[in-house]
């Protein structure tokens, strides 16, 4: 690793960054939606309705949290991994880690907040239009739905691991 002491902070600091939002992947996908949807009633039943509007009252709830507090550390995880690249690859041969290492982490944070933009936002949409203005189609799809957000979720826990222990393996060299 850089013997300068930025890029290591830079580094670390990136680390930590992606095994935050690997947790808070892993609770979404695991324990949040699951808590959600235990219970729900079928489509066609009395209760559905009920339940598929109280879904979009609570789905805000759920993600507001990452909108204001995830997406910067995934941005800012990003940056720093495309830092700590750079300055890696600017030690040249005197450098006793990858810089390419810190450049695949970098890539994987772009991944997760591409990924989130494109088709993570039009489902948290989906679902917060349940509360109120949702058609009788889409609340019949309120379940399936959210089990798909559970499910595209796992990709914003399985890159921030990757990218998390790349750098950490370089970190520690």
């Amino acid at each position: 690793m850089s013997d300068n002491v930025v890029v290591k902070a830079v580094a670390g600091t990136c680390v930590t960054f992606s095994f935050i939002l690997a947790g808070n992947a892993i609770t979404q996908s695991f324990m949040t939606i699951p808590a959600l949807l235990v219970g729900f009633p079928s489509p066609g039943s009395p209760q559905h309705t009920d339940r598929a509007r109280l879904l979009g009252r609570q789905w805000p709830l759920c993600w507001t949290v990452g909108n204001r507090f995830f997406r910067p550390i995934s941005t800012l995880g990003f940056l720093g991994y495309a830092y700590a690249g750079y300055a890696v690859y600017n030690e040249g041969f005197r450098a006793r880690a990858d810089w390419k290492a810190f450049v695949i982490a970098a890539a994987m944070h772009l991944t997760t907040i591409l990924h989130s933009a494109i088709n993570m936002q039009p489902m948290n949409d989906k679902l917060e239009a349940l509360a109120e203005r949702a058609s009788e189609k889409e609340l019949y799809q309120a379940e399936p739905t959210a089990r798909k957000w559970g499910k595209w979720n796992l990709l914003r826990m399985v890159t921030p691991i990757v990218a998390g222990s790349l750098a950490l393996w370089q970190v520690a060299l």
